[in-house]
């Protein structure tokens, strides 16, 4: 340890003591400024261009309002807002109350707040980095219908990858081609389980009698369809109600039956 020699000590103290002189004079002066008699600061302030940033932040140039169902069973009305084409955020719509249905019977307003943290987020899957910006399909599933759907041997399974689910490709699709590929596959089923060579398929595939009865000869009967929970979407809001029914012209065209017997 070092020793600290009188003199040493001396020079030390006399420091600090005039330190203290100092903060103390210091102290006096702070308290003997006048106050400053400002009534509101905010009309004075030199630069309030910082507020903008604040304000801005919720501007838009546009708004529309949708039905939002992402697979449960409230369907809320919400409102997204548009900024630079891009939805900025979404909110609830508050309308509830003022909805009616086709025989003018109206909601109440008691639904509201209406819209979950889910819903009102919905817009960031949106624009997420990961999500799907147009039309893919699995490159086996496309050289199969490129083929003409054959019925699926196991050699054939394995030729267009069915038996390996998860190690195929995706291939970009425009959208003319989707929908050419969807409508060719629905006829493909069709055909297929459609009459007796039908059921003699699904027969064969392990169905049971009941099921196949069930079906009254119509291949568009094997389709599994599901607009929703509940009867949210008779009235319209759901597309697969709609397409389940239009299956009925499909099952004309291909079995030739009429309108009575089309399923």
């Amino acid at each position: 340890m070092t020793e600290l020699s009188r003199r040493d000590f001396l020079k030390l103290a006399g420091g600090t003591a005039a330190w203290v002189a100092v903060l103390g004079q210091a102290g006096l002066a702070l308290r003997q400024l006048a106050p400053v008699g400002v009534a509101n600061p905010l009309e004075s302030y030199p630069d309030r261009d910082w507020e903008r940033v604040y304000r801005d932040q919720y501007r838009y140039d546009s708004s529309f309002t949708y039905v939002c169902s992402p697979n449960d069973t409230h369907a809320c009305r919400m409102r997204a807002f548009v900024r630079n084409g891009v939805v900025t955020r979404i909110e609830q719509n508050y309308d509830a109350g003022r909805i009616t249905d086709l025989f003018g019977n109206s909601s109440t307003p008691h639904w509201l707040p209406r819209g979950c943290p889910k819903g009102l987020t919905l817009h960031r899957r949106v624009y997420g980095p990961y999500r799907l910006r147009y039309p893919m399909v699995r490159e086996g599933w496309k050289r199969w219908a490129d083929d003409g759907f054959p019925r699926l041997t196991a050699d054939l399974r394995t030729r267009y990858g069915f038996d390996s689910r998860g190690t195929d490709r995706f291939v970009r699709l425009s959208w003319e081609e989707t929908y050419r590929y969807m409508a060719e596959a629905v006829m493909a089923i069709a055909r297929t389980y459609s009459g007796p060579g039908g059921a003699a398929i699904l027969a064969a595939e392990g169905y049971e009698p009941e099921m196949i009865e069930a079906m009254h000869g119509a291949g568009t009967r094997t389709f599994k369809l599901r607009g929703g929970m509940g009867l949210l979407g008779v009235l319209g809001k759901y597309g697969m109600y709609r397409l389940s029914n239009l299956l009925a012209l499909v099952d004309h065209h291909v079995r030739g039956v009429g309108p009575d017997e089309a399923q």
